[in-house]
């Protein structure tokens, strides 16, 4: 009851802070190109940040959006709309977190869900559209931010960070990653959902990697058919280069004449008249030189890479 009584829930109302937007305590801008899988989404009058963690799939805090509640949120031009849900238990029970499912595919990179939660000492990178300052204040910018905080300790639900940046109004929902040093060439791991604070230096994070959040994460993946990062895909592998594509694809255009070239040679020598094929020969030894060609260039090419 301590807790619930000091806290406060980091949703963004667009009409108890129409003019409070955008950004982290103690945060810094975003750079582009870095952390592309965080999303400011719009429920009814209030707006959260969210993760993008799957094809379809989009993370957010139970308290800006329960089961059945509709999302809509902009990225790279492309308007997406999404339905929530959130544990069943909740907010009996103080599991802060909800997965809703996207009406068209979400192009990657999407951040995955981490198997393993921190510990005491371990530096946790934050990061949101709330406001900025601890009155609340702020912002009003529309710039996502992000700073690191060390953890302190855990309750049931959460784990605790103090110092440095803190959750503020409009951080709802969103990640906190494991420590990110260079956002554009690590991949990005959720620990925890953006759950509440005091708004000053202290933020609570609900564990993405407990028995119970694993469990709820893994029944709504089967129930809507939808792929999650970090629990039922691996996303933090990167797809294999094309190496020497076009070397390769010349090569395979090749055998279709060669192939076609043996046929009929075969054909002709076992006519019931007497043949030198001499034609269906030629035919062969021609598709062959393209074949052998082509091949040579896809070699020269595998040979050149690195």
């Amino acid at each position: 009851m301590y807790k619930k009584a000091i806290l406060i829930a980091l949703a963004f109302s667009t009409l108890a802070f129409a003019d409070k937007r955008p950004t982290l305590i103690n945060g810094k801008p975003v750079q582009p190109g870095e952390f592309p899988e965080v999303v400011y989404i719009s429920m009814k009058n209030s707006r959260c940040s969210a993760t993008v963690v799957g094809p379809k799939v989009v993370l957010t805090a139970a308290h800006c959006a329960r089961n059945g509640a509709g999302i809509s949120f902009q990225k790279d031009q492309t308007l997406y709309k999404g339905v929530c849900q959130a544990p069943d238990a909740y907010p009996g029970d103080d599991h802060d977190i909800s997965l809703c499912l996207v009406d068209k595919e979400i192009p990657g990179p999407y951040a995955s869900i981490a198997q393993h939660g921190p510990e005491i000492s371990d530096v946790v990178t934050l990061i949101g559209y709330g406001c900025t300052k601890p009155s609340g204040n702020g912002g009003n910018d529309g710039i996502l931010r992000v700073g690191i905080s060390t953890v302190t300790g855990f309750t049931d639900w959460d784990f605790i960070t103090k110092k440095d940046a803190a959750l503020c109004y409009g951080d709802s929902g969103g990640p906190a990653f494991r420590k990110i040093g260079n956002p554009k060439a690590e991949h990005h791991y959720v620990l925890g959902v953006n759950s509440k604070g005091d708004i000053k230096t202290t933020s609570y994070l609900s564990q993405l990697y407990s028995l119970a959040s694993q469990g709820f994460i893994e029944g709504w993946s089967k129930s809507n058919a939808a792929k999650v990062c970090g629990v039922t895909e691996r996303c933090d592998i990167p797809p294999a280069p094309k190496v020497c594509q076009e070397a390769w694809t010349q090569f395979e255009a090749t055998h279709a004449p060669y192939d076609a070239a043996l046929v009929d040679l075969e054909r002709c020598m076992f006519k019931r008249t007497v043949s030198t094929c001499g034609e269906e020969v030629d035919a062969v030894r021609l598709s062959n030189v393209k074949m052998t060609e082509a091949f040579l260039k896809l070699t020269g090419c595998l040979s050149s890479v690195e």
